[in-house]
């Protein structure tokens, strides 16, 4: 794992660290918080390579920002954290593969990952929240109706 540094910014905490071929990664956490429960403690979670640079395979970037995911909510337990798998480059499906095997690694059995795909869309997005603290059909169902808001805002 390498070191890395916390800043806080406007929207939310985001780390960076530099790897050993000179590679400037960074983790960052927006706060989505809407006004109602169970969606009041939302985070989006977004990360890369500062430059768009690709280095060589490193093991050590994906165990830091997964060691940086896991701090986060580790830190508190009602964040509900949102990830997008962007599809500008067709590769939102190895994004959502990635993502899915780093919740499978880290071991929070207590923390649900729940996916949606678009029927019209070419992205992913999960969500990850704390089941000791949310109910999963009630956070399931918010998170449903705030997607279909976003969508029928979209169509218009």
């Amino acid at each position: 794992m390498y070191k890395y540094t916390k800043e806080q910014g406007a929207e939310g905490p985001y780390f960076y660290f530099y790897t050993e071929n000179n590679l400037t990664y960074y983790v960052a956490f927006r706060n989505m918080s809407q006004d109602s429960y169970p969606l009041n403690n939302l985070y989006s979670l977004d990360f890369g390579e500062i430059d768009n640079r690709k280095g060589k395979n490193d093991i050590k970037i994906s165990s830091t920002i997964l060691h940086i995911i896991i701090q986060f909510i580790n830190f508190d337990q009602s964040i509900v954290l949102h990830f997008l798998c962007d599809s500008t480059d067709k590769r939102h499906l190895n994004r959502k593969r990635l993502f899915s095997r780093w919740f499978s690694i880290s071991h929070k059995s207590n923390w649900i990952k729940y996916d949606y795909d678009f029927d019209n869309a070419d992205y992913n997005i999960s969500f990850l929240y704390c089941s000791d603290i949310y109910e999963t059909q009630k956070i399931e169902s918010e998170i449903l109706l705030t997607l279909d808001v976003y969508e029928r805002a979209k169509d218009e």
